[in-house]
């Protein structure tokens, strides 16, 4: 009897087990389909690229390889801009993608993935691109107000399309709250770039799944700091890195009893004034008239020759009671100054003497402008002085 039950019990046991196990199994394979899709779908994600870094990088017709840090072009010469991407994917190595041939990173070229979209075809890639320009026009500036007025930040440039290679350069945007922008020649100006970059499920989705930026404005002295600086040909005798000014602030720096107009930028940039406009940060009415005819803002002053006192009346210009005939008594490159307001002559109306309605260049307490003498002279003035620079 014993035995027998001994039999029962291991059978009853053994039956025991038996009616565990399947539904232990089927709740197993349950829980595996409905675990298996979400443990492959956070393994296709740990795979799928990651978006590290990216970098403004510029081309220019002379010069067609894209990389980082400022550009001189030519004048009239053409300019792109796209921006580079270093993506990293678990178990391979990073690499770039551009928009571009060619394309150098820190110096050298690099290979790279040339597209303008991201690589998982169900993710879109998005751009904001950004002008990167002074808070303020221009005005006075001494040593207290210069850290507060002398501020750059960003400016959304939504005419720079939203793809990896901007749709074109872009525009002033400081000035839009004047009403009447300042107007640059064509392709004359200092442009510094910032863009962001966003990696999202639809092109139409709010916040993105991924995102990185440039370099901002808290590098804007550095080297690699992405930055046109562009040349125009403005007149015969007038320094074709000019062009290079518009679109900066106009200031004009005040003296103080502490030093000279030159030092009231030094405490809160390092720098004097005259070497933020060979930077291409600010500029003032003397500073574009010594650039204008010697190609450097420390041009000392005492080196220009005077030509003698005009008399101002009735949109007419003269001297000791005679007009001035163009190429003769007067050309290109000139200077006229009344007070600390200098003006630089750029050409005649057509009529081949000096007046009111010939081309000028001057700066005055905002961005550089070309326009005409009339249009820049208080009508208070009587008198200016005309001076040249000779080499």
């Amino acid at each position: 009897m014993r035995n027998a039950d001994s039999t029962i019990g291991a059978r009853y046991n053994s039956s025991m087990t038996s009616d565990w196990k399947l539904p232990f199994a089927i709740f197993a394979i349950i829980a595996a389909v409905i675990v298996l899709p979400f443990f492959i779908g956070h393994q296709q994600e740990r795979r799928r690229p990651v978006l590290a870094e990216a970098r403004v990088v510029t081309a220019i017709a002379s010069d067609p390889v894209f990389r980082e840090g400022p550009r001189h072009p030519a004048p009239g010469e053409t300019v792109e801009a796209a921006l580079a991407i270093r993506v990293t994917r678990q178990g391979r190595d990073d690499h770039w993608l551009a928009p571009v041939s060619e394309l150098e990173i820190n110096g050298v070229e690099v290979a790279h993935v040339e597209t303008a979209s991201w690589p998982d075809d169900d993710r879109v890639i998005r751009v904001f691109w950004f002008s990167i320009e002074s808070t303020n026009l221009g005005g006075k500036l001494t040593a207290e107000n210069a850290g507060k007025r002398l501020l750059y930040r960003s400016y959304l440039a939504p005419e720079m399309g939203r793809g990896l290679h901007a749709a074109r350069m872009p525009d002033t945007h400081n000035d839009d709250h004047i009403g009447q922008p300042v107007v640059a020649p064509e392709g004359a100006g200092t442009v510094r770039l910032y863009a962001r970059v966003e990696v999202a499920e639809k092109a139409e989705k709010v916040r993105p799944l991924q995102a990185v930026t440039t370099l901002d404005v808290s590098h804007f002295f550095e080297p690699e700091f992405p930055a046109l600086f562009r040349a125009a040909k403005l007149a015969e005798s007038v320094h074709h890195t000019t062009g290079e000014l518009f679109g900066l602030p106009g200031f004009e720096p005040e003296k103080d009893s502490h030093g000279s107009w030159n030092d009231v930028t030094v405490a809160a940039f390092g720098r004097q004034f005259t070497e933020l406009v060979s930077e291409r940060v600010v500029v003032s009415s003397w500073t574009l008239a010594a650039v204008a005819v010697s190609g450097s803002p420390d041009l000392d002053p005492a080196r220009l020759s005077p030509l003698g006192r005009l008399s101002v009346a009735d949109n007419r210009i003269l001297r000791r009671g005679r007009p001035l005939a163009w190429k003769n008594d007067v050309s290109s490159g000139d200077l006229l100054v009344h007070g600390s307001h200098w003006f630089v002559l750029l050409g005649d109306d057509g009529n081949g003497i000096l007046d009111t309605a010939d081309t000028i260049l001057h700066c005055w307490g905002r961005p550089p402008e070309r326009t005409t003498l009339f249009a820049a002279l208080d009508p208070a003035v009587t008198a200016v002085d005309l001076l040249r620079y000779a080499p």
